[in-house]
């Protein structure tokens, strides 16, 4: 279960939107807890750094760095990553399949059509070989 707050759904949604036609991305914040259980407190943006925006994304390293020597010690971490798929479905594609290498990492996932958010979805990675399993996403 991925459990984000209302106003960082926003903030995502909106993100994508104003990407589009290009993929968004961010690092979610917060804590984990037992199995799956993932609280997100805080929402990252990131530049996409990918060589194609439009069907690829790949966070900004130094955010990523930056953010993991500021939550080294304490009991908040990188819970997961999100991005969008611009007319695309709000499901893992076979690159994000590729790339999932971070099994304690939960994928939120957008969907925009034409340029307006239609549907954001949780996965986790399989423990047991590659693909990904849907999470519940609570939003309240």
């Amino acid at each position: 279960m991925l459990h984000l707050a209302p106003s960082l759904l926003r903030r995502l949604v909106e993100a994508a939107e104003a990407a589009y036609p290009e993929e968004a991305c961010a690092l979610l914040v917060g804590t984990a807890g037992i199995g799956d259980i993932r609280h997100v407190e805080r929402v990252e943006l990131s530049d996409n750094v990918a060589t194609d925006r439009l069907s690829r994304f790949e966070v900004d390293p130094g955010l990523r760095i930056g953010l993991e020597r500021e939550l080294r010690g304490g009991a908040r971490r990188i819970v997961g990553v999100w991005h969008s798929h611009p007319d695309g479905a709000a499901a893992p594609s076979a690159t994000d399949a590729a790339l999932a290498c971070e099994p304690e990492l939960v994928w939120l996932i957008t969907a925009v059509a034409g340029g307006e958010a239609v549907a954001t979805a949780a996965f986790a990675v399989n423990d047991h070989g590659p693909g990904f399993r849907p999470l519940a996403l609570l939003s309240d």
